[in-house]
């Protein structure tokens, strides 16, 4: 077995940013309309607002003496909770998805494949013996945990998203 728990999730990650990089450069590049625009704008002011406020809770939270985790795994989870915040009201909000049809198949496609390899890792880490409770506070586990459910969830958005899409432009 491998020593280091990371060097497969680094050989991982690699594959899909190749992969990434070779589909960026087959697909056409999104493009909105001005609804689009001004409600993208709009969930960026709500998830800036959300981290923000998250940011404030945590900083009360830490003068109070509570501490529920190590600073940067904090700030990790306001930063993957802000931003999908703002994919889902994005998503919500018929903001997310451009007339590319290729790029929002794609689109389904990442979140359900980094979902499933945030899981991978997440289940190896439980199967080493690693917990998500440590010296009495969350692990780097907790930022796996909530960013498999996030993407697995913009998966799902994306996905009813997208089907409702296509089937209204099929009628």
């Amino acid at each position: 077995m491998l020593e280091n728990p990371l060097v497969p999730a680094i050989i991982i990650v690699a594959v899909f940013v190749l992969i990434m990089i070779a589909r960026i450069k087959k697909v056409r590049k999104a493009q909105y309309d001005e609804r689009q625009l001004l409600a993208r704008n709009a969930a960026f002011r709500y998830s800036f607002f959300f981290l923000l406020f998250y940011c404030f809770v945590c900083a009360v939270l830490q003068l109070c003496k509570v501490i529920w985790a190590e600073l940067a795994i904090q700030m990790f989870l306001g930063i993957i909770l802000s931003l999908s915040l703002f994919v889902a009201l994005c998503i919500i909000k018929d903001a997310y998805f451009s007339t590319s049809k290729k790029y929002n198949t794609n689109a389904v496609i990442y979140f359900f494949s980094y979902g499933v390899i945030n899981a991978v890792y997440l289940m190896y880490s439980l199967a080493k013996g690693k917990n998500f409770w440590e010296n009495g506070q969350f692990s780097e586990l907790i930022l796996f945990a909530v960013a498999a459910v996030c993407l697995f969830a913009l998966g799902i958005f994306s996905a009813i998203k997208n089907t409702l899409e296509n089937r209204g432009a099929e009628k």
